[in-house]
């Protein structure tokens, strides 16, 4: 099967910041595409100081987006005929990050209904330590995919 244009258009951005990806939410995570699979797709973010919390750690909120964020495209990137949303997620915060750390986030289709779709993402620092894990459930709204 061939891929998707989503999926092209993301394999095209490795190695890069993810560029003309709506929403305007990656372009204010500015994720950089780091691998795109079959079933999961990987980015790296830089910590920022306006992503963290009083103490200085990435607050939890952030944590939570990044992940939904790559589990939102690799479902994007599916080849799905209809566009598919978040019906819920639960996130577990293991460890903090620091402004100028780089984070890794990375996807895992774990299994795929007509019109439900159930993700992990992870969550990890440039050591490898998982900081923060989410598991989620997308479902299909109807409404056709777009480019």
């Amino acid at each position: 099967m061939a891929d998707s244009p989503i999926k092209v258009h993301f394999k095209s951005q490795i190695g890069k910041e993810v560029a003309a990806t709506p929403p305007g939410f990656s372009e204010w995570l500015k994720p950089k595409m780091i691998a795109v699979e079959e079933d999961s797709i990987t980015i790296e973010i830089t910590v920022r100081p306006e992503m963290c919390n009083p103490v200085g750690t990435l607050h939890g909120g952030i944590h939570s987006a990044i992940l939904d964020e790559v589990i939102g495209m690799t479902v994007a990137a599916m080849g799905n005929e209809t566009h598919f949303v978040s019906l819920n997620m639960t996130s577990d915060y293991l460890r903090a990050a620091r402004a100028g750390e780089k984070v890794r986030a990375t996807s895992k289709i774990i299994r795929k209904g007509r019109t439900a779709i159930h993700l992990i993402g992870v969550l990890i620092n440039a050591d490898g330590k998982e900081l923060s894990r989410a598991t989620q459930n997308m479902v299909s709204v109807g409404a056709p995919m777009k480019m």
